[in-house]
């Protein structure tokens, strides 16, 4: 049987035509899902403020539901900000705009009003560590986790920022150190060759110490911390 050359050649357009068809379907589905990139990365550019978007709750994971409570507990705690996502100046990383895009597209819904938990050097501060999470405001106190990134706190944070958390915790933290050294104050550099016990020189001692860590703390403290964490955790101004 002899070859169709006539044939052939319509074989061969028609395999490139599909070849084309392919090609021009990938790209298309391929610009769709970069326009759907870039409108989610405009949404969290945008400020909050939009009505709450009606997740479907039968399709979200309960462990990633917060409250506003639970939130502002964090946050002065280790002295983070709680800020629209349009003040954050670092880059959204592609695992969240993924999960973001997932949820759209499953429930058929845009999302909108996201906010951020970071520390306050991420954020454009009017005015003017590393450990973002994006959440969705769901409405009525309440906030979904959309994603972590970056590494984690230093462990010890906590208890560095403890004494910044609100005037009660730095009350306590002067009152600690200035009973500690009172305290662990050797006698023998306390007492003179007549005294009989060293707790009266410890007590006088103590309110030294405690004025003079009042004061330097009023003098220097303030001028660098600016504000107490419970005032600072959803200020979006660098005070």
């Amino acid at each position: 049987m002899g070859l169709n050359l006539e044939k052939a050649l319509l074989h061969e357009r028609q395999k490139e035509t599909n070849e084309e068809q392919i090609l021009r379907a990938y790209l298309d589905v391929l610009e769709q899902d970069n326009a759907k990139d870039a409108q989610i990365i405009n949404n969290i550019s945008e400020p909050t403020g939009h009505p709450p978007t009606p997740v479907n709750i039968d399709h979200i994971e309960a462990e990633n539901i917060y409250t506003e409570r639970q939130i502002r507990n964090i946050c002065v705690r280790y002295r983070l900000r709680f800020l629209d996502a349009a003040l954050f100046k670092g880059d959204i990383p592609f695992e969240a705009i993924s999960k973001i895009k997932h949820v759209q597209d499953r429930d058929g819904i845009e999302l909108k009003n996201f906010k951020i938990v970071a520390p306050a050097g991420l954020f454009r501060l009017k005015y003017k560590d590393k450990d973002p999470i994006l959440f969705l405001d769901l409405g009525n106190g309440y906030y979904y986790k959309i994603h972590k990134w970056g590494k984690d706190l230093h462990p010890l944070r906590g208890l560095i920022m403890y004494p910044f958390r609100s005037f009660t915790t730095l009350f306590k933290t002067i009152t600690v150190i200035s009973f500690a050294a009172a305290a662990l104050m050797p006698s023998s550099v306390m007492m003179g060759p007549y005294d009989s016990s060293s707790f009266p020189i410890r007590v006088v001692f103590f309110f030294y110490m405690f004025i003079a860590l009042a004061g330097l703390t009023s003098l220097y403290g303030f001028s660098r911390m600016k504000n107490f964490s419970e005032k600072l955790w959803n200020s979006q101004y660098d005070d």
